[in-house]
């Protein structure tokens, strides 16, 4: 059997990242029987985005949720000036809470603790706290080590990531 692990992950250029992100949504929605014409991403991996990667309406945990994909590490000090360069909430986070949508950074570097990651989603809160409504978004962090187990779940992307 191939396996896939958190190292294979952190093998994975910044764009191939962001490719094997959008692809496992549509693998997701796929599997649950829906369709994958909402899932979006593409364009210069360094173009200003607005801190949007993939963005997918459908999918768990939220119908409308964003994917921020960094292959840099993400310390949870870091994670501010993601989601509020100089200061200001990204737009494209507030409007999340429009429709109680999620906002989730998927960061392939790092291989997070317990009290890490929990140190990153507080620190995710924390960027929302003084926005109004922004407390009915749903945040979270997704380390290497949760992106493999999201690859494992799908067996052909288990060879993607292995053929690239």
């Amino acid at each position: 059997m191939i396996e896939i692990t958190n190292d294979d992950i952190k093998q994975l250029s910044d764009e191939e990242l962001r490719e094997l992100i959008g692809l496992l949504c549509e693998a997701e929605l796929r599997s649950l029987g829906l369709s994958t014409a909402g899932v979006t991403w593409g364009g210069d991996q360094n173009a200003k985005d607005g801190g949007v990667d993939v963005r997918e309406e459908g999918f768990i945990p939220r119908t409308t949720t964003i994917f921020q994909v960094k292959r840099t590490n993400m310390s949870a000090s870091s994670i501010m000036n993601e989601m509020r360069p100089k200061g200001k909430l990204r737009e494209t986070i507030s409007q999340l809470a429009d429709v109680d949508g999620a906002y989730i950074i998927v960061c392939s570097k790092n291989s997070t603790s317990d009290q890490m990651f929990q140190d990153r989603k507080n620190a995710m809160r924390e960027a929302l706290v003084d926005h109004p409504g922004t407390s009915r978004i749903k945040v979270d962090f997704y380390d290497s080590n949760r992106i493999a187990s999201w690859v494992r779940n799908h067996p052909s992307m288990i060879l993607w990531v292995k053929d690239k």
